[in-house]
């Protein structure tokens, strides 16, 4: 009879709690699944890529200054006042900007009785366009200095500015995969899980066939220059989410 009454009150505890044990645990699955991502979920992998063609905004002219003589003081004298009145000259010019880079000297010997020292440097001019530019460039090639290479870029914040549209092409491209894919497969996008977004290589300079011209006159005539659209490239990758 004591065993039976223990048993009793323990049995009739239990039945008092069941109901409200009950409640509690059916109640935490239910918060429990909706907080979890679905388990029939399809991982779709994709790349895009995104672009946009603007015309080049910076001119850049580089010019060689160059002297040669059998002292090589005299030489070097020679290239040092060319290259002065040519920087003199630049700043003359609203908008154009100068550089004045690689100095060199070298020896040679036409003949065994002879030596003679060549002396150079590097001169370059930028601007935004070539209405500027290009009439000091003529300038400049009837007062001696060479001109080896006129080429179009893209300044530095033109790039970042593309680069940031390119980017967006890109992204948009990816949601536009992803939905269309996703509709094709029955299923719909339920979130990016990874995106990745990278520059391409930049655009290059685009250097400019040079041609010598003569005026009616025949005194050197200002070089010419046509831009030409360049492109700038952002490729994209990511990791989609889909489901029922």
């Amino acid at each position: 009879m004591f065993q039976t009454r223990r048993f009793s009150k323990t049995f009739l505890g239990f039945s008092l709690l069941a109901p409200f044990m009950a409640s509690v645990l059916a109640g935490l699955p239910v918060k429990a699944a909706h907080a979890q991502t679905p388990t029939d979920v399809t991982k779709l992998d994709i790349n895009a890529e995104g672009q946009v063609e603007a015309p080049p905004d910076r001119l850049t002219a580089t010019f060689r200054a160059q002297a040669q003589d059998k002292n090589v003081a005299t030489a070097q004298q020679a290239v040092n006042a060319q290259i002065h009145q040519a920087t003199e000259q630049a700043a003359k010019v609203n908008g154009v900007t100068s550089a004045v880079l690689v100095y060199g000297v070298s020896e040679s010997r036409p003949d065994k009785n002879t030596t003679l020292w060549t002396a150079r440097q590097t001169l370059t001019l930028a601007a935004a366009d070539g209405k500027a530019l290009l009439p000091l460039a003529g300038q400049l090639q009837g007062n001696g200095l060479i001109l080896e290479q006129l080429e179009w870029s893209l300044s530095r914040p033109q790039r970042q500015t593309l680069f940031l549209q390119a980017e967006k092409n890109a992204i948009a491209d990816l949601k536009k995969q992803a939905e269309t894919l996703a509709a094709a497969l029955g299923l719909h996008v339920l979130r990016f899980e990874h995106v990745t977004v990278s520059e391409e290589d930049s655009p290059r300079p685009m250097p400019v066939m040079l041609m010598a011209a003569r005026s009616a006159d025949g005194a050197a005539a200002p070089p010419s220059s046509t831009a030409e659209t360049q492109t700038v490239r952002a490729s994209a990758s990511a990791t989609v989410l889909l489901a029922p």
